[in-house]
């Protein structure tokens, strides 16, 4: 079977973020917690994953160690997302009145990673169709959950320079889990491969 997954943060979208975060939060065993992961970056169902021999799965595992290493990205002034073009505001103090209250509101909350893509949608603005082209548009209120579900397409490399503050357990978590599970899924195989060694009858002479 053929898993096709990202390789880099820049093919890891907030949504697919999001849900692995929310597989951190629910502290299942490190197996469990591997095939669900796998399963939202590849979009595999579950079951296919479980069915993969020791080998294949610590494969799998070593593909996604990406997962380990730090967030990178460079604050643009334009993003695109879906294909639409987003102005940036890079400049807290930029923000007007009713952006402010929305970010200052959603600070309050102890699960931030779970609305990050409400934070996007504070400093990406979309911009606006005219028959001269694209324009910079403006901050609408009534707008943002629009806005917000768009955000949920964006790459985490364009994410992580607007709101690095909200990852610093992040790292942790997945680094722990990450590397406990290949081990426990190389000493299973050097098991498996022993009795096996044990049991095989012998064929010479």
């Amino acid at each position: 079977m053929t898993i096709s997954l990202p390789a880099d943060w820049n093919e890891v979208s907030i949504a697919q973020f999001q849900a692995i975060q929310e597989i951190f939060d629910a502290k299942a065993d490190d197996y469990s917690t591997n095939v669900a992961l796998i399963s939202i970056l590849s979009g595999e169902d579950i079951d296919r994953i479980q069915s993969l021999s020791l080998k294949s799965y610590a494969n799998v595992l070593k593909v996604l160690d990406f997962l380990k290493t730090p967030i990178r990205g460079e604050v643009q002034k334009v993003i695109k997302v879906n294909g639409k073009p987003y102005d940036v505001i890079t400049d807290v103090y930029k923000l007007n009145g009713g952006q402010y209250i929305t970010l200052m509101h959603i600070l309050k909350n102890d699960n931030t990673i779970k609305q990050l893509h409400e934070v996007m949608a504070i400093f990406c603005v979309p911009r606006v169709r005219t028959w001269y082209g694209w324009k910079k548009g403006k901050y609408q209120p009534d707008k943002h959950q629009e806005v917000a579900k768009e955000m949920l397409s964006a790459t985490m490399d364009m994410v992580h320079p607007l709101s690095a503050f909200f990852f610093s357990n992040y790292l942790k978590s997945v680094e722990r889990i990450l590397e406990s599970s290949v081990r426990s899924a190389m000493r299973i195989k050097r098991q498996a491969e022993k009795r096996l060694a044990r049991i095989k009858p012998n064929t010479d002479g």
